[in-house]
């Protein structure tokens, strides 16, 4: 059995979500942001962008645990 990062698995679950390319956000319901309407894929955003979105899901979950 493969073992997977919880990071992982929250890079897995946000590959399904598309976000604003101008300020992060999960595009959700909406159809605009940013007064714009440019949402792409988790995985087409920049690294150091995906990154960013992943340190704060993660501190998030690890937040609501204490």
């Amino acid at each position: 059995m493969t073992h997977v990062s919880f990071r992982e698995l929250v890079r897995q679950e946000l590959s399904t979500t598309t976000f604003c390319c101008y300020c992060l956000e999960p595009q959700g319901d909406k159809w605009h942001c940013c007064q714009e309407n440019h949402f792409v894929p988790f995985g087409d955003l920049y690294l150091n962008d995906q990154e960013s979105i992943l340190d704060y899901e993660v501190e998030q979950y690890e937040g609501a645990g204490k």
